[in-house]
């Protein structure tokens, strides 16, 4: 009896290496987010302690809580990437979740943990 000559019977794609950096990057990702969470909420309750002030309470208090909405929502994002990223799902979402997190908490956090899940790219889902 021949044996049949071919490819096997089922494909073998590339085999990719997984190593740490989406997950180190993930979460460095996720301490950025995670600060400025706290910094939106700190900003909220500071603008709410503005109200008190005669004459000018009122326009900061708004200035400030504003600020703090934008990065409480920054935080947010930031946080859904970072979850991605150490997940190794979605790349996209996690690249947009570190630039967030870059602009909402601590920058060299965000940075480090951007540039380590954009080098790690080929080994999301």
């Amino acid at each position: 009896m021949q044996e049949a000559a071919g490819p096997p019977p089922y494909p073998m794609g590339p085999v990719v290496e997984h190593t740490a950096k989406p997950v180190v990057g993930g979460i460095l990702i996720l301490i950025g987010a995670l600060v400025g969470i706290i910094s939106g909420a700190i900003l909220i309750w500071g603008g709410a302690m503005f109200l008190e002030i005669p004459v000018v309470g009122g326009e900061m208090a708004g200035i400030l809580a504003t600020c703090g909405i934008v990065w409480l929502i920054f935080g947010i994002i930031g946080l859904l990437g970072g979850i991605f990223a150490i997940q190794r799902k979605h790349f996209g979402l996690a690249i947009v979740g570190g630039i967030f997190s870059l602009l909402s908490g601590y920058f060299i956090f965000g940075l480090i943990g951007l540039i380590l899940v954009a080098i790690s790219k080929n080994e999301f889902t």
